[in-house]
C-alpha cells in the first residue's frame, strides 16, 4: 500500500502535524517550517523541557565547570576584576530604584508635615550621583578586564583548536564547519569567551531581579492598605505576562525553516552574482550581465507578493497572538492611568509618589525580566557552550592513525626512495552511487619514474589522494615499504612526500614565505637558496618584477574577510580609506600560469631542504606553456635521485620514453600497465591517447 501524501499546509491552516513524523509544519510566506511535536498531553508540555533540561545539565557540567576553573587559572586577577564589576553593574539598578523611593518617601513625609529637611535630601543627591560615577568607573574596569581575559583566552585556546582542526579528515570537515572558528571571525574570535559572558549575563540577570524585588518590597511595605496591594500587583503584572509570554507565533523555542520556491531562489543567485566581484570578469566575457535585470524582473514578477521575509520573530515574521502584545502594552504603558481610576478617592502626596515608584518599578523590572527571556544564557546553555568547546578541543580523527615511524628503522636507505602498493583498492565518496577508483592494483618499485596517464574523470586525482592518506580506500589496501599505509604516524609520512596539485593555493603571505612554507621550523633558508628554488620553479623572473620582490604580499586565492569592510567603522572619507590602504598595503593578483610556477618552487624548495621520498606531480603545470612545461618536468627528473617520482599530465609524450612504468587508467580502474614500448605494441587505449598527441 501507497505512503499517504500529506497535502500542503496553507498560511491560515495553522500547524499540522506530520504523518509518522515527532515533527509539526507551518507555512510562512515561501518559507515552510518543521519544529518538534511536544503537545501530546499537558503534564509532558510542562515536565519534558524540564526533564530534558536537567539531563543536559547533569552530562554537561562537568565541561562548564572545568572550562570555568581553566579561566580562572588564565588570568585569576583580571577574572576577579571581571566577575565583582559585573555583581555592582546588576545591583546598580536596585540601588538606584531604592534612592528613588527614599525620596519619594522624603517627598511624602515633607507634604505631610510641611518641613523640609535640607540634610536629607542632600544626602540622597551626592549619594545617587555617586553610585552613578561609581558605575562609570566600573564599567570602564569592566570592559578592561574583559579584554583581558579574551586576550588569554584567545591565545590559549586557538593553538589547541589548531591542532585539533588539522587532525579532522577531509570527510569529518564537512560535518564541522559549526565546531570550529569561522575564518572570517579572527578578529572576534575568543574560545570560551561567549562562555564567559553567558555565565555572566545569567549571573547579572539574576542578581539584577533579586535585588530589584528585594527593594521593591522594601518600599512597598511602608504603604497603606490597599495602596499596598495595588503596587504589588502592577509592579509584578507585567514582568509576569512578559516572562509567561511565548517568543514567537508556534511557540518552540528551537525551528528549522527553508523554501522550496524555484523563483525566491533565483531572485537570490541573480543577487549575489550581481553584487560578487568574484563573477564581474566572467559575467561580462560570458555577455550575461545585459540580461541579469531583465531577468530578476521575470522572477519578481512570478513571486508575486508572498512573503519572502525569513521566519524570525523580530524581523516581522511568526509574531506571536495579539492578545499577547496587548497585555504587554497595558500592564506596561497605562499603569499610571489604570492606578489613577482604581483609587479616584484617595489620591494624596501618598498616592502621587506611589504612582511614580509604580512605574520606575515596572519599567525596571520589565527591562530586566525582558532581558532575561530574549537572553538565551540558560544554564542548560551555558553548560552546553563548555562542552562544545571541549568536543573541538578534543576531536579526533575518524580516521585511525598509525603510530609506526617513517621511514622504519630496518627499512631501506632513504636514498631509494618509496615503494608503494596498491592491493584491489577501491575508493567511493559519500553520497555517491559509483566508485571513483575501482579495484585498483598495482606496484611502484623505489626509484621509479611512473607516469599515470588518462581521460579526465578516470579517477588518476582520486587515487593519488588515497596514497596521501586524504581519504582511506572503502576497500583494499594500500602498502608503502611493504608495511600498510594506516599503520605509519601520518604526519612523519607525509613528510617524506611532496606532492604537487593540480590546483595551487596561493597563501596570503609574502612570496618568500609562500617558498618556505612547509619546511622545518628551525629551518631558515638563506637568500640564495630562496631564489634557487625560484628559478628550478620557472617563476624567478615575474618576482624580479615586483616592487618589493620576495617580500611582497600577495592576495589569496579565496576571500580572507569574507567581504566585510576590514577596519572601518561608520562612513569615512576618500582620504581615510587612503590611509588605511596605505597601512594595510596592497597585495599583488598573480595569474594562473605564475601560481603554477610559484607552487612548483615551493616543491623544489621542500625538495632542496628534506628528505624527501616520494614526489607527486598532478597535473601542476596546465597553466603553462609547452616550453615552461618542459623545463619545469626537466628540473623534476633532475632530482629524482634517491627519489620515487609519480607524474600525472595530459601532455606526457615527452615523459613517456622516460617512465620506468606507465599506469593508464579509465573509469577508475587500471586498464593497462608497462612500459612506452609495451603499450604501444598492446595498441590500447595508451596508444590511442599517445597517437592523438602525436598527430
Amino acid at each position: 500500500m501507497s505512503k499517504e501524501k500529506t497535502p500542503p499546509i496553507v498560511l491560515d491552516g495553522g500547524p499540522r502535524k506530520v504523518r509518522n513524523s515527532k515533527f509539526r509544519l507551518r507555512q510562512h510566506g515561501i518559507y515552510d517550517i518543521a519544529y518538534e511535536d511536544r503537545t501530546s498531553t499537558q503534564w509532558t508540555r510542562c515536565l519534558r523541557p524540564l526533564v530534558d533540561g536537567l539531563r543536559d545539565i547533569r552530562s554537561t557540567a562537568p565541561y562548564a565547570q572545568s572550562l570555568l576553573a581553566e579561566i580562572v587559572m588564565l588570568a585569576p586577577m583580571a577574572f576577579i576584576a571581571y566577575m565583582l564589576s559585573a555583581v555592582w553593574l546588576s545591583v546598580s539598578p536596585a540601588i538606584n530604584l531604592y534612592f528613588l523611593s527614599f525620596l519619594f518617601n522624603l517627598l511624602e513625609d515633607s507634604f505631610v508635615s510641611g518641613t523640609l529637611t535640607p540634610e536629607a535630601y542632600r544626602f540622597v543627591a551626592v549619594s545617587w550621583v555617586s553610585c552613578a560615577l561609581i558605575s562609570v568607573v566600573v564599567d570602564r574596569m569592566h570592559a578592561q578586564s574583559r579584554d583581558a581575559l579574551r586576550t588569554r583566552l584567545r591565545a590559549h585556546f586557538i593553538p589547541q583548536l589548531i591542532r585539533a582542526s588539522l587532525r579532522a579528515d577531509l570527510f569529518s570537515m564537512e560535518d564541522l564547519y559549526t565546531l570550529f572558528p569561522v575564518m572570517a571571525r579572527f578578529e572576534s574570535e575568543f574560545p570560551g569567551g561567549s562562555f564567559l559572558q553567558q555565565l555572566t549575563q545569567l549571573m547579572r540577570t539574576v542578581l539584577t531581579l533579586l535585588s530589584q524585588v528585594a527593594v521593591l518590597l522594601h518600599a512597598i511595605s511602608y504603604k497603606q492598605s490597599p495602596e499596598r496591594e495595588v503596587l504589588m500587583f502592577f509592579c509584578i503584572a507585567h514582568p509576569m505576562v512578559r516572562c509567561f509570554a511565548p517568543s514567537n507565533g508556534i511557540g518552540s523555542s528551537a525551528y528549522i525553516y527553508w523554501t522550496d520556491n524555484q523563483h525566491f531562489k533565483k531572485m537570490k543567485t541573480l543577487f549575489g552574482l550581481t553584487f560578487s566581484p568574484q563573477y564581474r570578469a566572467d559575467l561580462i566575457l560570458d555577455g550575461v550581465a545585459s540580461s541579469l535585470e531583465t531577468e530578476y524582473k521575470k522572477a519578481a514578477n512570478k513571486l508575486g507578493y508572498a512573503t519572502d521575509s525569513e521566519p524570525y520573530p523580530w524581523s516581522g515574521g511568526l509574531l506571536r497572538s495579539w492578545y499577547w502584545d496587548f497585555l504587554m502594552n497595558i500592564t506596561l504603558d497605562l499603569p499610571l492611568a489604570v492606578y489613577a481610576l482604581t483609587l479616584p478617592a484617595r489620591l494624596s502626596p501618598s498616592s502621587v509618589t506611589s504612582m511614580a515608584l509604580l512605574q520606575q518599578a515596572t519599567s525596571s523590572l520589565s527591562l530586566s525580566i525582558g532581558e532575561y527571556s530574549t537572553d538565551t544564557s540558560s544554564l542548560r546553555g551555558l553548560c552546553s557552550q563548555a562542552k562544545w568547546l571541549y568536543d573541538a578541543i578534543n576531536h579526533q580523527s575518524s580516521m585511525p592513525q598509525g603510530t609506526e615511524p617513517f621511514p622504519r628503522s630496518n627499512g631501506k636507505p632513504s636514498n631509494q626512495g618509496m615503494k608503494i602498493s596498491f592491493r584491489r583498492v577501491t575508493l567511493r565518496y559519500p553520497g555517491r552511487n559509483h566508485d571513483a577508483v575501482q579495484n585498483v592494483s598495482f606496484d611502484v618499485m623505489p626509484g621509479q619514474l611512473v607516469l599515470v596517464v588518462g581521460v579526465n574523470g578516470s579517477g588518476k586525482s582520486s587515487m593519488l589522494k588515497l596514497l596521501a592518506r586524504l581519504f582511506d580506500p572503502s576497500a583494499g589496501e594500500i602498502l608503502v615499504d611493504d608495511r600498510p599505509l594506516k599503520s605509519y604516524d601520518i604526519d612523519q609520512l607525509r613528510a617524506a612526500m611532496s606532492i604537487l596539485s593540480q590546483s595551487p593555493v596561493v597563501y596570503p603571505v609574502s612570496v618568500r614565505d609562500n617558498l618556505c612554507l612547509g619546511l622545518p621550523p628551525t629551518l631558515k633558508p638563506s637568500e640564495e637558496q630562496v631564489e634557487r628554488a625560484a628559478r628550478m620553479g620557472g617563476c624567478s623572473h615575474w618576482i624580479s618584477k615586483l616592487e618589493d620582490r620576495y617580500e611582497t604580499q600577495l592576495r589569496p586565492s579565496f576571500d580572507v574577510d569574507n567581504g566585510w569592510s576590514e577596519g572601518v567603522y561608520g562612513i569615512v572619507s576618500e582620504d581615510l580609506k587612503q590611509e588605511l590602504t596605505r597601512h594595510n598595503g596592497l597585495r599583488t593578483a598573480i595569474s594562473g600560469g605564475e601560481k603554477q610556477r610559484l607552487a612548483a618552487s615551493r616543491t623544489f624548495m621542500r625538495l632542496n631542504h628534506s628528505d624527501c621520498r616520494l614526489v607527486v606531480v598532478d597535473e601542476a603545470t596546465s597553466s603553462l606553456d609547452p616550453v615552461a612545461e618542459r623545463d619545469i618536468l626537466s628540473e623534476f627528473r633532475k632530482a629524482r635521485e634517491g627519489k620515487t617520482m609519480i607524474f600525472v599530465t595530459h601532455r606526457f609524450h615527452h615523459l613517456a620514453k622516460d617512465a620506468d612504468q606507465i599506469i593508464c587508467m579509465k573509469e577508475g580502474s587500471v586498464i593497462e600497465c608497462g612500459t612506452h614500448v609495451d603499450l604501444l605494441k598492446a595498441d590500447g587505449e595508451y596508444a590511442q591517447l599517445y597517437n592523438a598527441q602525436a598527430a
